[in-house]
């Protein structure tokens, strides 16, 4: 893995998850796809598994500290770090334990990693946010209604997964990531 490219790739997602994520908005709950997550996804299909684990790890960190909470009161959002960085580092393990049975190089393979990956990440979040909720009483939290959203972002997700993964070929090459091995009469996808 190149950690330059890594570097950019990952400021670029989160340039654009952070621009782009109220346009992109669907539904009352504000659902949106996480750029983020589709970078994690490729960086673990074709990453060692220890680098996978702690690129997953500072990601959530990142977006924990990019994402505050609002509070009931109307006062300044609160920062909490740990929802996102356990829930994309457990999502990471999970892609790990998946990614010896697909299809690297097909499309559909990335969009349904990120779908069911991001949806795995979200419900650790809503779990850690519903269990600290008794303790904050000035966070205005309603789990039902927190995990329909962020599972309506996981296929949201999904999608952007599905049309990142049509350019994931040149993308992983410029990343560093292992390239799997072609067969000898086979086509290349890209």
């Amino acid at each position: 893995m190149n950690l330059l490219a890594v570097l950019v790739a990952g400021y670029a997602a989160f340039s654009l998850e952070l621009g782009l994520r109220n346009a992109l908005a669907i539904g009352s709950g504000g659902a949106a796809p996480s750029f983020v997550f589709v970078l994690c996804v490729i960086l673990a299909v074709g990453s060692p598994a220890n680098l996978v684990l702690w690129t997953c790890l500072t990601f959530g960190l990142i977006t924990d500290l990019t994402w505050p909470h609002e509070l009931k009161s109307g006062t300044t959002p609160v920062t909490i770090i740990g929802p996102y960085a356990l829930g994309y580092l457990t999502a990471g393990q999970f892609i790990l334990l998946l990614r010896s049975q697909i299809f690297k190089r097909n499309p559909l393979s990335l969009a349904f990693l990120c779908a069911v990956g991001f949806a795995v990440a979200q419900v650790v979040v809503v779990a850690i946010y519903t269990f600290r909720s008794p303790y904050t009483h000035e966070m205005a939290w309603e789990p039902t209604h927190q995990l329909l959203a962020r599972l309506v972002s996981a296929l949201y997700t999904g999608l952007l997964g599905l049309l990142v993964g049509l350019v994931a070929g040149p993308l992983s090459a410029a990343l560093g990531l292992h390239q799997p091995a072609q067969r000898r009469y086979a086509r290349p996808i890209y």
